[in-house]
């Protein structure tokens, strides 16, 4: 599985004018050969290496492989179209691989070639990214955001063997929950639901005085504010489906189940008319595809089984008669049997069981089982 580590450097401030040079540098060769890409029509790689690699040799300096490096962000980026032409910001990230970087973890240094000639920067990781290193393999692009500077070095993580698993514990991602698993056990709370609220609540507070009747450059401020709000929800729910993931895997894992979650490709477009306007906002800013696919990758890194299966009446199919009952909030009723419960627990529960008839054929022992053969 490819997986990124993010590293972050610690240059001296010569270092650190070096690597700006660099980036600088490299980027203006980029437009150099975005101008001959589009000047000549040629998008691919062989064709614009052909064309461009020794003039811009001669004229930037560049090392070969910077150079081949370069070409290849000119080609990637008239992948989508080739309509306009492609333009390089000064401080753009550019990719490294081995042959003009590489990492040496014991020392807890990186090898870097620079304009002026190769430099060795202390890095600082996490445990995380740490044994992600172990496995780096590829490219390692090179960024500078907000005078920080790190490495995004790409790891060919090996996976685990999928073990042979007893049963399924079923997961129900939702708005007030944002995750509960068949057992009842739910991955949020009150602080979280007040937190998404008071987050809305800033947001349009602020978009407010944008709209309003105000000079350039107090919407110009205002445009910043709430660019910078925005990073912060965002590195706020991704610690958050971080959290809730690695629980529910090793909760999974510990207890030899597979996960089973519901394919809930389209979900926003079917539930965002649904609710208050209020609400809209506080379910719009969450990224639960982002919960999702924390949940599959750690998942196949420990070796636990994953199941996606049809989200077709999970939450208004009753688990213990399967009826269908009534749902209001989050409370489930069956009218046939009379079942009371919790509707995020009583939708996991149903992912569950359709996750168990997945997994195993219609004879087995535990399909018999959840479908109460």
């Amino acid at each position: 599985m490819k997986l990124t580590a993010k590293i972050k450097l610690l240059p001296t401030p010569e270092q650190a004018q070096n690597l700006i040079d660099t980036l600088s540098r490299a980027n203006q060769a980029c437009n150099a050969l975005s101008e001959i890409a589009w000047e000549n029509k040629q998008f691919k790689q062989f064709g614009l290496h052909k064309l461009a690699y020794y003039p811009i040799k001669e004229q930037f300096g560049l090392s070969a492989q910077m150079i081949v490096r370069g070409i290849a962000k000119v080609v990637d980026a008239y992948k989508l179209d080739k309509k306009t032409k492609r333009e390089f910001r000064p401080t753009g990230a550019i990719a490294y691989d081995s042959r003009i970087i590489s990492y040496k973890p014991p020392r807890k240094t990186v090898s870097i070639w620079t304009i002026q000639g190769r430099q060795s920067i202390r890095y600082a990781g996490g445990e995380h990214n740490e044994a992600l290193l172990k496995f780096q393999q590829g490219e390692s692009d090179l960024l500078c955001r907000k005078g920080k500077w790190f490495l995004l070095a790409t790891c060919d993580v090996p996976d685990e063997q999928t073990s042979e698993i007893n049963s399924i514990l079923g997961v129900d991602l939702g708005i007030v929950d944002l995750a509960t698993d068949s057992d009842g056990q739910r991955f949020t709370g009150s602080e979280i639901r007040k937190y998404r609220k008071k987050r809305a609540s800033i947001r349009a507070s602020v978009q407010a005085k944008k709209n309003a009747k105000a000079s350039k450059s107090t919407i110009k401020n205002t445009r910043r504010l709430l660019k910078r709000i925005s990073k912060k929800e965002q590195t706020t729910s991704t610690i958050i489906n971080h959290t809730i993931s690695k629980r529910l895997v090793k909760k999974a894992q510990s207890s030899v189940r597979g996960i089973a979650l519901e394919n809930l490709k389209g979900i926003r477009d079917r539930t965002v008319p649904r609710l208050r306007k209020k609400q809209r906002n506080e379910h719009s800013s969450w990224p639960f595809s982002q919960l999702r696919q924390f949940i599959a990758y750690k998942a196949q890194l420990a070796g636990v089984r994953l199941v996606i299966v049809p989200p077709a009446y999970t939450s208004k199919t009753c688990h213990e008669c399967h009826h269908l009952g009534h749902r209001s909030g989050k409370s489930f009723t069956c009218t046939n049997c009379g079942n009371c419960s919790d509707a995020d627990h009583n939708g996991a529960q149903n992912i569950a069981a359709v996750g168990a008839s997945v997994t195993w054929p219609e004879n087995s022992t535990l399909y018999c089982a959840l479908h109460r053969c």
